[in-house]
């Protein structure tokens, strides 16, 4: 039986959804990591294991997490034709209120992903409204209310409305954002001793990145991004490799006020990595695992003989 790319993805999303799961029970993250698990569950078709993941997640949630696991649930509910049962649980997420800013941010885009923008605009105003108290506020890139900020910015353009008070301070915010972006740059710029690394997709996000953001790596196979990454990792004198997550860069890019597809933003992404010891040290031995975590041995791997 011929194996395609799609099937290697799926299980390759199950392998992902079933290791979240477990580390679950010991990781002291169990709803961020239930989540995320039927997020992979969801690439994999597995809807059923999604609800699951989903439900378990809502019920151990304490409202201490990054990600929110009744909005998630709700928004499963409410993407899957069940709307009854979604809005009856937005309806108490938005009775008690929470202090997770994601719960608001899930909220709007499970509206939007049902052509619902004025009611995903509603959600956005209400965590804005409780996470940036006024137009005065001291608020920096990544703090709580920024990303709810940005998500309220762009529906509202995409729905023609004017700039407000609120949009006004996002834009001061991703200048001064920009302001210093520049001057960390400009800094590393002049750090002789700044570690090099490169940076390594690991095959389920690298296919994620190719389904939302093919413009990053147009065209290029994750085989070819791997020979990509072993060029570059021989081509410099003391390198290192950073194994890459979306999410993880997102954050990085907007703490830094730059777009995350600039080239630029995966770079530094990858340095400031490499700087917190946060990357894997290049080369391996050959009889080591080899750097792209496949537990095949170096030599037998990306270290192959004719590989690059």
């Amino acid at each position: 039986m011929t194996v395609t790319s799609t099937d290697a993805q799926r299980r390759l999303h199950v392998e992902y959804a079933e290791a979240l799961e477990a580390d679950a029970e010991t990781s002291g993250e169990q709803c961020n990591d239930l989540v995320e698990a039927a997020d992979y569950w969801h690439f994999a078709g597995e809807h059923e294991r999604e609800e699951r993941a989903l439900r378990a997640a809502a019920e151990v949630d304490d409202d201490n997490n990054v990600l929110h696991g009744p909005a998630a649930f709700a928004k499963f509910l409410l993407i899957h034709g069940r709307r009854a049962e979604a809005e009856e649980r937005f309806a108490q997420l938005l009775r008690e209120g929470s202090n997770c800013e994601w719960a608001y941010v899930t909220a709007s885009i499970a509206y939007q992903l049902v052509d619902a923008p004025q009611e995903a605009l509603r959600w956005l105003n209400v965590g804005v409204n409780r996470f940036v108290p006024s137009l005065d506020v001291e608020l920096e890139k990544g703090d709580a209310g920024s990303e709810l900020l940005r998500q309220r910015s762009l529906l509202r353009r995409e729905l023609g409305l004017p700039n407000d008070g609120f949009d006004d301070l996002l834009d001061r915010l991703t200048d001064h954002g920009r302001q210093i972006g520049e001057q960390i740059r400009e800094i590393r710029r002049h750090d002789e001793t700044e570690r090099l690394a490169v940076l390594y997709w690991p095959p389920a996000e690298f296919a994620e990145l190719q389904r939302g953001r093919p413009s990053w790596y147009p065209g290029t196979t994750h085989l070819e991004h791997r020979r990509e990454v072993q060029r570059a990792l021989r081509q410099h004198l003391a390198p290192a490799v950073v194994t890459g997550s979306i999410g993880a860069l997102v954050d990085f890019a907007a703490s830094r006020g730059i777009p995350p597809g600039e080239r630029s933003a995966r770079e530094e992404f990858a340095a400031e990595a490499a700087r917190r010891g946060l990357a894997t040290a290049w080369p391996p031995g050959r009889n080591d695992a080899c750097w792209c975590g496949s537990d095949r041995k170096y030599k037998k791997c990306c270290g192959a003989s004719g590989f690059v």
